[in-house]
Formats: C-alpha cells, structure tokens, sequence
C-alpha cells in the first residue's frame, strides 16, 4: 500500500509539482484513513487529530467526502480565494503551515468506492491551475483501483492472539490499554509509518464522537468499524463507540482492536472486486463450504444461476475454481 501511494505523489509530481504532499487509503465505507505517506515528514499528533476533525466534523468546503460523491473529483483553491477565506481548513490548518495554493483529489472507482486522496501544496505565487486540476484527474480512476487490489491482495494469516480493550479520549488520545491491545496496536505500526496506529485511533474516535452527536436522540449510534492491514499484511479490525458512565456523560471511547473475521472483510473485499449483493451470498456459501446444490437451496435460486454467479465470481477475482476462491479466503482469515 505504501508503494502504490509513493507511486501516486511520484506521478502528481511529474505531472503537476508541488512544494509539498500527502496521500492516504482509506476504509471506503467509513472514509477513515488507514495508511499514509507524505513528501514531507508526517504530521505532528496535534495536526493530524484537527485534520481529521476537520473532515469529518467541521462544516468546510470540498471535503474528501464531498468530492468523493460529486462529479468533479479534483479541485484547486489559492488563498485568495472567498472560499479559502471562510474555510477552517485553510485558516486553521493550510495558512499556518506556510502554503499558499491547494490541489484536493480522491480516488474513486466506477461502483463510487473512495479508496483514497491525495492533497497538494504550494508555498509561492505560481497558484495550481486547470491545467493542473485536469492532470491529476488523469490518473485518479487507475489509482482507485491499484488501492483496491493493493488493500486486499497479497493478505496473510492472522497472528494468534484474542481481541483485547483499549480506551481513547474524545479525540483519540491513548489514555489505557490492555497489553494484547499494545501489541495489536505494534501490528499497525511500520518502520516507515511509527505514528501509523495513532493515526488510525485519532481518525476512528472523530468519527464515532460525529456518528454519536448525529444519532441525537433517535438511540445509541451504532459501533464504528475500521479494518486495516498489519505491517505483516493480516487483517485486524478496530471497533470503537463511546464509553457511558453511570451518571449518562461520554467518558470516552472504547475499543476492540483484533482480528478480522470474514464477515466483517467480505464488504471490502466485495468492494474492492466489484461484486454484487448476491454474488457475496454466494461467496459467503462458499467460504462456508457448501456444494452448488446447498447454495441453491438457501439462496432459492437454480444450480444454474449459482453456477452463472461463480463464473463471473471467478472472472472479477481472478481464480478459476470454487476451490481455488475459498483457499484464497482461508488464506487471509484462517
């Protein structure tokens, strides 16, 4: 995953310049970044905390989210612009970093997943233009799906061990944890990447303190998910939600950080291989082992509409036999 993000800040260089960039992947279906690089060094903690809060919080204009569902999926913004004037990214985060000009870009594929952006800075007068904003479009459909098939390709086996509890403030702050947390924790951790697991707590704990103020009063917000790849290439998942007192307040977010299972993967992968809604049925039945005839019977479909979804399984993962896909699943959860 880093190297296809190298890749992508290599090429925007090439084709557009910069003073300074980064470019994450994200979880596509919570929008929560799960790798990094940086032309630059990384973020401080402090940084990366209000970057998160910003896009995930505060109201502002062309947030990654936003570009990710409109048709226009790269923009530019200089300093001197009204809109940069009124954003809390700009003021708060861009200007007193020294830039002057932005270039903003995500990722997308053709099924509308987000699996990653990149942000661009300049520092003096020569401001990013069409020309630019149109170069980097160029190459954002081909980068969505390197990120895809980088995101789930190549995974291992998980490493022994249980799920274990941690406890983050509001903003992701590690106040406790338990010893097999820290070693998950380890796991997320790269020699390129050291602060990558603060990275990742910060982003999930601003989003469950979003999803919690938005569910309002219509009941608790469900739990926020994120599923990421260890340094090793297994895959672990973070739960997060908040912690309630006795007395009602939030103190807190907790959290279960351990393995993934396939169920709670599956979505990705499905995202990443564009299958359908029934083509993951049929996976799941696969995966748990049953012949044509069993499938057929639980889906209620004909033999032959079950054999019409294998193939186009096949054909869109790249196996060519039921057993060859389920050793390919066993592979990454067993």
């Amino acid at each position: 995953m880093e190297e296809v993000l190298g890749q992508a800040l290599a090429r925007l260089g090439r084709s557009v310049g910069f003073d300074a960039a980064r470019a994450l992947a994200y979880d596509p279906e919570v929008l929560v970044p799960v790798w990094f690089v940086a032309s630059e060094p990384l973020l401080d903690w402090e940084h990366t905390v209000a970057a998160c809060w910003n896009e995930q919080a505060e109201p502002d204009v062309h947030k990654f989210a936003d570009l990710a569902r409109s048709r226009q999926h790269v923009v530019v913004m200089t300093e001197h612009s009204a809109e940069a004037r009124q954003s809390p990214r700009w003021q708060n985060l861009i200007v007193p970093d020294g830039f002057r000009h932005e270039l903003r870009a995500v990722a997308v594929d053709d099924h509308g997943h987000c699996w990653g952006s990149v942000v661009a800075f300049r520092d003096g007068r020569r401001p990013f233009t069409d020309k630019d904003r149109v170069a980097a479009g160029r190459d954002l459909g081909r980068i969505a799906h390197r990120l895809s098939q980088a995101m789930v390709g190549g995974a291992t086996p998980p490493s022994p061990g249980h799920a274990a509890s941690l406890w983050l403030s509001d903003d992701g702050e590690l106040l406790s944890a338990t010893r097999t947390a820290q070693e998950w924790l380890d796991r997320l951790r790269t020699s390129n990447m050291p602060g990558r697991a603060d990275a990742v707590l910060a982003g999930l704990a601003v989003r469950v303190t979003t999803t919690t103020a938005r569910s309002g009063s219509g009941g608790p917000a469900r739990p926020v998910s994120v599923r990421a790849r260890g340094s090793q290439g297994e895959w672990i998942i973070l739960h997060g939600e908040p912690i309630t007192g006795s007395d009602g307040r939030t103190q807190g977010i907790g959290v279960v950080i351990g393995p993934a299972r396939p169920g709670t993967v599956l979505p990705v992968l499905a995202a990443a291989y564009g299958l359908t809604g029934r083509e993951q049925e049929v996976v799941r039945a696969v995966f748990a082992g049953l012949s044509t005839r069993e499938i057929s019977a639980r889906l209620h479909i004909s033999a032959y509409t079950v054999q019409d979804h294998l193939k186009a399984i096949f054909a869109k993962t790249g196996v060519s036999s039921r057993g060859e896909l389920a050793h390919q699943l066993a592979l990454q959860f067993t």
